[in-house]
This record gives C-alpha cells, structure tokens and sequence, in this order.
C-alpha cells in the first residue's frame, strides 16, 4: 500500500542580482559539498569577465544613471534547500564565495575612496548578515570564519595553521586583487559596484529537502550535466566519419581526459580557444554563444569552418587540430603555475594577470610541426606578450586583458599565414620593433606607484643575474614568484630608510628624499624574512648583510666581486656590463648612486628584452630618409630633449610661495613630478605639484643650470627657426 503523504513541489527556479542573492539570510554548507577549491585561474577567468563586461559599455561622461541601461551579465545558477531549518547551498559554493571576496574587496575600495565612502555601508549590509542578534558572513562556515574577518578589517591571518580551504579562500582574494583593473578604481568605482549588485545575477534553484538536493547534486555532478555541450559536440564530429568510430572515441577520451587532469573545465576552455584562433571570422559573427552553446555554434558556422565540406572533414577536425594541439594546451597550461624552462613566459604572463593568452599560440600551430617547433612558436608568441605588458606599462599604456585581446586581434592574420617558427618570429619581431625602445623608462620606475610591476622588474633582473653566475643551472624565478605557506614572500626592500634625517647630510630635503628612494635605483628583491630583520638599518650597515642574499644585493658591497664571484664577474664582462655596477659606501653621494644603479638595472633589462634574447626578428633597417620639413610651429618639452637642449634626469624646481617643489626630465621628454605623476607638458607638471597650472614653463627651471624652461625653449626656437 502506498504511503499516504503530499506530492513533492516542483523545482523553483528564479533569476536574481546579486544584491537579491546576497540579501538574504547566510548560507550553510551541507555534509556533501566539497571545499573551496578555486585557484588563480578560476578567479581570474571571473574578474575578466566581470570587468570586461562592465568596461566594453563604461565611459568617462556616463552618470551613474547611465549604469542602469548598461547590458546585464548572467553568472549561472545555483542550488539551495532547506536542511535543519537553515538554507544550505547545494551547489555553487566556488563562485559565491569568489563573489563574497569581491564584496569585500569592493568594501575596502569603497571605504579609501571618498566619493565611493557611501557604498561601504551598503556592502557590509551584504557581507554580513545578523539575526536572532547573531551577526554571521553570508557563507556561514565556522572554518571560514577567521579568515574573512581578517579580510574585511585588513588584519593579519595566520596562513600557516589554517585548513587548505581556508588557505585558497586567502589566496584567492590576493588573486582579485592582483586581477582588479585598476580602470576601476577612483570615481568609477561606484557605478562598477552599482552594476555589479544589480546588473550581475545568477539563477537560484530551490530543490526543497535536503534528499531531493542531493539528488540534484549528484545529478549536476556525476552526470556531467556541465560537459553536455561537449558531449554533443563530441557526437556531431565523430558521426561523419569513415573509418573506425571506437578509435575516434579512444582519441577524444584520451584528449578531454589529459586536460582535465591538469584543471577542471580546460578541455571546454580548449576547445573555444581553438575555433577563436583558426576561425576568427565565424567567432566575431553574430549567431549561438561559442562560450555556452559550442556545439551549437560549431553547427551554425559549418559552412565557414568547412567552406566545401566533403565526407569526414569533420571528424578530421578531431583528428588533424584537436587531437595534435591538445598536448602542446596540456604543456600550456602546466607552464602557467610553474617555470617550463623553454616557456617561461607563459608563468611570467600569468603573474601579470594575463588570464587568456593561448590564442595566438593556438593559431601558429600547423599539423605538420614537430614537438620542437610547437613549443617554439608557443614560446615566441608568450614572450611576444610579455614584451607587450612591459612596454606598455612603462610607457603609462593600459595592458589589461582587454588591450591584450586588441593586440592579438591585431596581429592574429600575420600569424596566421606564419607557416614556419622563423616567419612566426619574423611576424611578431616586425609587431614589436618599436616596443624595446621603451625600456629607457626603466630608471624611472617607482615603487610608490607602479609597486607590482616594480616587483617583476625586480623579479626578472635579479633572477636573470642569478642563471647567468650559475650557467643556468637553477632558474630562481618560481622562488621570486610564487607565494609560500609558511615564509613570508620575497619583498622589495628599500636600500634607504624612511628616515629621512638619516641622510639629512646628503639630502637636506626630506621629500626629494621620499622621492628618490621610492626609485627603482634605490630598491632590491630580497626574501622576506631577511627584509623584515634590518628595519630601519642605514645602508651601509646593511652591506654586510647583503652578502648572503642574491648576487645583485651582494654587488653593493665594493668587496663583492673584487673577492670571488669569478663566474659572476666573468658573466658581467660577457654581457658588457662589468663597468655599471654601482657599489656603495658610507661616503657615497645618494642621487648619482641611485641613478647609476638605475642605469644598470635599465641595461640588464635590455639584455633580457631585446627582440633578439625574445628570439623575435627584427624587420630589415630602413634605407636613408630625408628629414622631415618642420610644418608646426608650436615646441614640446619632448622636442628639447631630442634635440640636446634637455637631458633625462635634468633635475627641475619650480618655487611658489616660498615653497619648493621637485620634478624630472624623463626620457620620453615627460615630466615626472616628487608625487610620482607623470605629465606631458610643463603647465600639467605644475598643476600635479602645486594643486594649479599656469604658465609651467615659467615655472620650471633646471636645477642645475638655474635656467627657465621658456627660455631653454626660446634658445630651440631661435637655433631651429618657427
């Protein structure tokens, strides 16, 4: 006989934003729900779509208003029930934790930024929840707990004696951070929050009981509900084929099962990123979502994938592209989180937040490559990227992933017709000529405001001094790179304190001291549990010390190579470099020192970013050109440094109310100011120092030479003529 008891509901099912999802009482875990496991790529792969969605619609003259209009963002459902009277969430545990680190962060920004303040009340009404006056996270997890306190009221957080969850929920939000646009820090932040909670939703799906939810959850994840789209499109290639099917679906298995096992999710992440790179034309065409519905897509664009099909072509998609290039995605992808000795690169791109960046590579492979030549082009078209962020930022260009896809996009037909790795070099090296010449801007770099990219500048020359001392025998950069449980991670150490009277005898004036020990020149990389112990020791006490650290720390010691250190020294003759080691001592002038040691650091970075050392051609030298008739009449500040009237690092004053204020020539004939703001023109550099622009050019005048500006210009102008 039937139990007699009421019909279970329906599944509920509801769109929601994500201040509806996070406005509601706090979530349980139940017993079936596994740890949070998300690592950089997944939160990655989250901040770029949240940003890039938001910033393809921002722009500087919208209103908050206007956000209101802008197109939403759906982020996929999720599952809840009812267990022990509480909401507990079934499934989607990875990324509303991620959302709820982002809420905090967001919380932070907002709380800095004035004219965001009144946001930070706002998301701490969703950050936490309060009832029966019991105030709890919206993820209500006991082993959580500390960890998102420590985040929310930037306290410290012992990493060391946490659970693995509680580490990679830490971790990850050091990854938002790392992935935050800095478009979308300032004014803009409010309306980025503003869409974010209410533009960005997810769909909630209440399975009621906790029998039914897990019903559900096994469903969803042992069904591989998620991979359907694969599957279908696994059975459209495989149906048009006319040899042995069972072989075809051995390759398919072996391939989709070799790039989960690096990272769930990465055969379908492949998979897009192949039809993106060999069918750019039917991706950029309106039509089904190439993200959510591949096969769909793939059906809807056969005729441009295979303009003249014939019998099997489609199946020898699997055969000739899938298959061949998965191995070579495979050795991608491991290169991301760990140092491949010919893909460095790869690690170095992902460090820099490049979340996408296989592409381009994915577009160079031929089926005929061998091995050796896959991994060349993969390591040219990486190393291609990375010139690209370096030279960017120093030059105050944007590089994030937006700009990166614009690059690519750019560059992707001349790729494309590169059949060989010498005209992929070839293809790439004519992209980039002009991008090393930036590499001058090195000594200008400044801790103060550009402090990660200063720390991968650091990265890469000390690590590049380390390989060429020991011939390559141990690659340190991973040591450099990577966070550690346990140690703290390797700093940039300031060579000066912040004590300014400390060299008050060498720099009477305390905030062009500032100024000069937030440069590059005054800084190292060093482990940091060695920079924490000298505090605020002077220089040349901490020499000594330096010793036992990297060899560019150790260098500062007159005695370093003097005694020892022969393959070092050796090393630096072959470069050419043996002449530009700047060494200290007590009675060392502080700003030639500096600049000096900037210098160096400039000429090392040459070395490991010239076209050549990237393995990248140069296009052939241009035949003589005549010069230019002049046709304006109007000079810039970068015309008097072409022309010999200025020098970079001309140390500029200007004097307003009895007060002094600091700036210096750069190389590209900018202006630097003491804050560390970088202007173009003289009247700019003195409404960055002083609050209000005038006339700059009146304002400036060279330190040295104690001439104005106006009349440096108006020697150019009588030598040159309007």
């Amino acid at each position: 006989m039937a139990r007699n008891r009421g019909a279970k509901k329906l599944v509920l099912a509801h769109e929601q934003s994500v201040d509806a999802l996070f406005g509601t009482e706090s979530f349980a875990l139940d017993y079936y729900q596994r740890e949070y496991v998300w690592e950089e790529p997944q939160v990655a792969r989250l901040m770029n779509d949240l940003s890039r969605k938001f910033l393809d619609q921002w722009t500087d003259n919208h209103s908050l208003a206007d956000v209101k209009k802008y197109d939403p963002y759906f982020l996929g459902p999720y599952i809840i029930c009812t267990a022990d009277g509480r909401t507990a969430l079934v499934d989607g545990q990875q990324r509303i934790i991620t959302l709820l680190l982002l809420l905090i962060y967001l919380h932070r920004q907002a709380a800095a930024t004035p004219k965001a303040s009144n946001k930070a009340g706002k998301l701490s009404t969703l950050i936490m929840s309060e009832r029966f006056g019991r105030r709890t996270f919206r993820v209500d997890v006991d082993e959580y707990d500390a960890c998102f306190n420590a985040l929310l009221n930037d306290r410290g957080f012992d990493i060391a004696s946490a659970r693995p969850p509680a580490r990679r929920i830490w971790q990850a939000y050091q990854y938002i951070d790392l992935h935050y646009p800095a478009q979308l820090r300032g004014d803009v932040l409010v309306m980025f929050i503003d869409w974010l909670l209410f533009r960005v939703s997810l769909v909630v799906m209440d399975a009621g009981d906790r029998d039914r939810a897990e019903e559900m959850f096994q469903s969803i994840n042992d069904c591989g509900v998620r991979l359907s789209p694969m599957d279908h499109l696994k059975r459209f290639l495989l149906s048009d084929t006319d040899g042995d099917p069972r072989e075809l679906e051995g390759s398919w298995t072996t391939m989709v099962s070799a790039l989960e096992d690096v990272e769930k999710g990465a055969a379908f992440a492949y998979l897009r990123t192949v039809f993106r790179a060999r069918f750019p034309e039917a991706a950029r065409k309106p039509g089904p979502s190439l993200n959510d519905a591949t096969h769909e897509w793939v059906r809807a664009h056969e005729g441009e994938i295979w303009p003249n099909r014939k019998n099997g072509d489609r199946s020898r998609l699997l055969t000739e592209v899938l298959y061949p290039f998965h191995a070579t995605f495979v050795t991608l992808l491991r290169a991301r989180s760990k140092i491949n000795p010919n893909l460095r690169a790869v690690r170095y791109n992902t460090f820099n937040g490049i979340a996408e960046q296989f592409g381009l590579t994915l577009a160079a492979l031929r089926p005929g490559d061998s091995e050796t030549d896959r991994e060349l082009k993969a390591g040219l078209v990486a190393s291609f990227l990375d010139l690209f962020y370096v030279t960017q930022t120093l030059g105050d260009e944007p590089a994030e992933q937006k700009h990166i896809d614009e690059l690519v996009s750019t560059v992707m037909p001349a790729v494309r017709l590169s059949e060989s790795v010498q005209e992929l070099s070839r293809a790439l090296g004519e992209h980039a000529a002009d991008w090393p010449v930036r590499l001058e801007l090195i000594p200008e770099l400044r801790y103060d405001t550009k402090r990660r990219f200063v720390h991968y500048v650091l990265t890469r020359l000390t690590a590049w001094v380390e390989m060429g001392a020991t011939n390559g025998e141990a690659d340190p950069t991973d040591r450099f790179l990577m966070r550690r449980d346990r140690d703290r991670d390797f700093e940039i150490e300031h060579l000066f304190t912040s004590t300014a009277s400390k060299y008050a005898h060498k720099i009477p004036d305390a905030r062009y001291y500032g100024f000069l020990r937030n440069r590059i020149g005054a800084l190292l990389l060093l482990d940091g549990l060695d920079n924490g112990s000298y505090g605020g020791m002077l220089l040349e006490d901490k020499l000594a010390l330096y010793r036992k650290d990297t060899r560019l720390a150790g260098m500062l010691n007159p005695d370093f190579l003097r005694r020892g250190n022969i393959r070092l020294r050796k090393f630096l003759t072959d470069e050419g470099l043996s002449g530009m080691v700047a060494t200290y001592e007590a009675s060392t002038e502080l700003e030639p020192f500096i600049d000096a040691r900037g210098r160096f650091y400039r000429e090392i970075a040459k070395k490991i970013w010239s076209l050549a050392a990237l393995g990248l051609a140069p296009p052939p030298a241009p035949g003589p050109v005549a010069p230019a008739k002049r046709t304006r009449y109007g000079v810039q500040l970068q015309d008097l440094v072409k022309a010999g009237f200025l020098t970079a690092g001309d140390r500029l004053i200007g004097r307003r109310r009895g007060e002094f204020h600091y700036a210096r020539v750069r190389p590209d004939g900018h202006i630097e100011t003491a804050s560390g703001r970088v202007a173009g023109a003289p009247t700019k550099a003195m409404e960055y120092a002083v609050g209000m622009g005038s006339n700059g050019w009146a304002f400036w005048e060279v330190e040295e030479t104690k001439e104005k500006l106006d009349t440096i210009r108006q020697r150019y102008l009588d030598q040159f003529g309007r």
